[in-house]
C-alpha cells in the first residue's frame, strides 16, 4: 500500500534517529526504512526511495568515508536504485544485485581507458536523474555538494567539505583576517594529517594498492590550493582600498 508522503512534522524522528538532512522535503516511512547491515569488510545500505531517503543515504555515505579516511582506509562502493528486501537477517534483490557486481567496477575519475576498480563510491546515473527530477532545491544544493562528476560518471566526493568559507561583514560579526587565516591553516593541517595517515598505511609493496592512494593524494592536493587560494583572496580583503601607491 502507498503511504502518503511526511513532512517537516516530523522533524522529531529525524532528530531521535540522526537523520537531519533537508528535513522539509518529503519521505514515505519515518525511519526512511534505512538498514545497515556489516558483511565482512564491507557495508550495505538501503533507503527507502524518496527525496530524504536518498539524501540521507548520500550523508552517512560520505560520513563513512570520512571517518574511514581519518584512519587512513580507502573504500569504494556503488549507490544505485532498485527492489530490495532487507532486514536484520536477509539482503536479496536485484537492487542488491546491481549494486554488488557495480562495486568492483567503479570506474570514477579513472585515469587509464581501461582501468576499474578506481577507490570511490559512484553513483548510478538513474539516481542522479532522481534527483534531477526532485523539486525539492534542498536536496538538489546538498547532492551537489556530496558529489563530483568527470561529465560522464558522477560520484561521492566529500573532498570538498575540506574548504573555509567565511563572512566578511554584516549581521553583527566583523570580519577579521587573523582569525580566517588561523581556520585556513586549521584546515590545510587536517588535509595533511589525512595525507600522511593514507601514506603510512597504504602497502607500499603493492602497485595497485600504491595506485589507489595516488587518487586521494591528489584530491586532496586540490584541496590545499583551494586553501591558498582562500590566504590569497583574505589578503585581497583585507588590503587597503583603493591600494596605496609606491
Amino acid at each position: 500500500m502507498q503511504k502518503e508522503l511526511g513532512t517537516h512534522d516530523d522533524a522529531d524522528i529525524y532528530k531521535k534517529n540522526g537523520l537531519m538532512i533537508c528535513p522539509q522535503s518529503t519521505f514515505i516511512h519515518k525511519d526512511l526504512d534505512f538498514q545497515l547491515t556489516q558483511v565482512s569488510d564491507s557495508v550495505i545500505l538501503s533507503s527507502e526511495i524518496s527525496p530524504v531517503g536518498l539524501i540521507n543515504m548520500v550523508h552517512h555515505c560520505s560520513g563513512a568515508i570520512i571517518r574511514l579516511l581519518k584512519r587512513g582506509i580507502m573504500c569504494r562502493g556503488y549507490i544505485t536504485r532498485g527492489l530490495i528486501f532487507h532486514d536484520d537477517a536477509r539482503v536479496i534483490g536485484s537492487g542488491y544485485e546491481q549494486a554488488y557486481g557495480k562495486e568492483a567496477q567503479v570506474t570514477a575519475f579513472k585515469r587509464g581507458a581501461d582501468e576499474k576498480g578506481t577507490p570511490f563510491v559512484e553513483v548510478d546515473s538513474i539516481v542522479c536523474d532522481f534527483v534531477r527530477g526532485c523539486d525539492d532545491p534542498c536536496v538538489k544544493m546538498m547532492f551537489a555538494r556530496y558529489v563530483k562528476s568527470d561529465g560522464i560518471v558522477t560520484a561521492l566526493f566529500p573532498f570538498q567539505r575540506f574548504e573555509h568559507s567565511f563572512i566578511i561583514a554584516g549581521h553583527g560579526r566583523t570580519f577579521d583576517p587573523d582569525d580566517e587565516k588561523r581556520s585556513v591553516q586549521d584546515m590545510r593541517q587536517m588535509i595533511e594529517n589525512f595525507k600522511d595517515r593514507i601514506t603510512t598505511f597504504v602497502d607500499r609493496s603493492n602497485p595497485r594498492a600504491v595506485s589507489k592512494s595516488e587518487y586521494y593524494i591528489s584530491a586532496l592536493d586540490a584541496q590545499l590550493e583551494v586553501c591558498n587560494e582562500t590566504d590569497a583572496m583574505i589578503d585581497m580583503l583585507s588590503s587597503p582600498f583603493p591600494p596605496r601607491r609606491k
